[in-house]
């Protein structure tokens, strides 16, 4: 079992316990484990390593250097010597044997009960468990949302190295560095130990199968235990991505990818037809599982929204965003326009602003508002919205209260937040824009602002 344990500087750093450090000063990092408060002339045999020990001298040892030498060789971290009511002050006897063995002496002043320094470890060692879990919880977020991106095994293996400030490596014996490649060997031909660690320089490295690759994570200092699970997480995750990376789907995936990445495709006809298509934007989780059911080629997925290219007869419900179609020849080899590309999708993701407002699919605009000029629609857009533009959460607010016709209740359902709030925030946007929101003019005006607002 892992046991935490807590640097005796946070210890020390506390305040209201009042400690003095009397030597040691340097050897603050040292693990703190727990409290153990101990009166006896020799208390080693009850002692595990990395505590804390707490005593008032009321069996004060005759021999002091050997009490302090029983205490180093039993791994103690430090002593507590609380003063009064048996020494007024700490014996310098004990200041001088710590300070030659190099052992950490603070003193407890008479207002600070041992029960108390006890209390304040727990309260410490509490913060790091809950802290650890927060970070491991994240990661394992971060992690998960990185999988699913356009590269997932380079997406994964970057957010590893940012979560852990670390360098994240996927190796093999061929393409590792010198000085690990025979280890890198023997970890990934299964024959040799499952995982391992060595010093590298300054660089604490640890290595782990995954397939016939290996992940090296090299960083400065040593893998905590909770970081250890945050590895063991991308470790799952890159196994699953590396089987399925020859499979039929890793392969539409990767073709799909590529149309937003290179200006031409080979065989993207025989995987969603000869075309036209469209950009579908989203952020529900049912709907990229549709889609990715359907048609398999999800490109691009960050935090909670996607973007997915589709056919152009796609049939959308809910809030999502759809792009004008992107029309395409017929050859094999399909010239696509990564311009246009781009364009569908930034449509797509501004359309589904609307659609996230009114609980509808949000195509491009077929109406009046199409008649515009797109430059003349959005220079009034900003001149219209300009006193908000600096506030999104009000442009977000006003979008969800026109689109759900001015119901209070149901764009506080949209907006995740209390009807109140959205009344305050219309309230105040009303305010700023000088317009009177009760009439269809002005609700008419900034709707439309709202819909070219780029």
């Amino acid at each position: 079992m892992v046991v935490q344990t807590v640097p005796l500087k946070d210890l020390v750093a506390r305040v209201d316990l009042g400690l003095t450090v009397l030597c040691g000063a340097d050897a603050l990092d040292r693990p703190i484990r727990w409290a153990h408060v101990s009166e006896l002339e020799d208390p080693t045999p009850y002692l595990v390593g990395e505590e804390l020990l707490l005593t008032a001298g009321v069996r004060f040892p005759s021999d002091v250097p050997a009490y302090v030498a029983g205490l180093v060789s039993s791994g103690v971290s430090a002593i507590g010597f609380g003063v009064e009511p048996e020494f007024p002050t700490v014996p310098s006897s004990l200041v001088e044997a710590c300070s030659e063995q190099g052992m950490p002496l603070l003193e407890v002043p008479p207002s600070t009960p041992f029960l108390a320094v006890s209390q304040a470890l727990g309260a410490l060692l509490a913060e790091i468990a809950v802290r650890e879990q927060r970070m491991l919880a994240d990661s394992q977020r971060a992690l998960t949302r990185a999988a699913t991106r356009v590269r997932p095994v380079e997406s994964v293996l970057t957010t590893l190295a940012v979560v852990l400030n670390c360098r994240a490596d996927l190796v093999d014996a061929a393409s590792a560095p010198e000085e690990l490649a025979s280890l890198v060997a023997r970890v990934a031909s299964g024959t040799g130990p499952r995982s391992a660690s060595a010093q590298v320089g300054e660089d604490h490295v640890t290595l782990d199968p995954v397939e016939s690759a290996v992940l090296v994570v090299r960083r400065s200092s040593p893998l905590s235990p909770a970081e250890r699970a945050v590895v063991a997480v991308a470790l799952a995750l890159l196994g699953l991505l590396r089987r399925d990376l020859e499979s039929e789907r890793g392969q539409i995936a990767r073709l799909a990818a590529s149309a937003l990445l290179r200006s031409q495709v080979v065989g993207l006809v025989n995987v969603l037809g000869p075309g036209p298509w469209r950009v579908v934007a989203g952020e529900s989780r049912a709907d990229y599982d549709v889609l990715a059911q359907r048609y398999g080629p999800l490109v691009s997925k960050a935090g909670e929204e996607f973007l997915a290219l589709v056919p152009a007869n796609f049939e959308v419900a809910g809030p999502v965003g759809v792009s004008s179609p992107i029309p395409a020849p017929a050859p094999a080899l399909i010239p696509i326009s990564t311009s246009a590309i781009d364009h569908a999708a930034a449509e797509a993701s501004a359309l589904l602003a609307r659609a996230r407002a009114t609980g509808e699919p949000a195509f491009p605009a077929s109406d009046l508002s199409s008649l515009v000029d797109p430059t003349t629609a959005r220079a009034f857009a900003r001149r219209e919205l300009a006193p908000l533009l600096g506030r999104p959460e009000l442009v977000d607010t006003l979008r969800a209260w026109l689109g759900q016709h001015g119901s209070w209740d149901r764009a506080a359902a949209v907006l995740g937040v209390h009807r109140n709030s959205v009344r305050h925030r219309i309230s105040h946007a009303e305010r700023l824009l000088g317009r009177d929101l009760g009439t269809a003019d002005a609700r008419a005006s900034l709707w439309l602002a709202l819909t070219w607002l780029d």
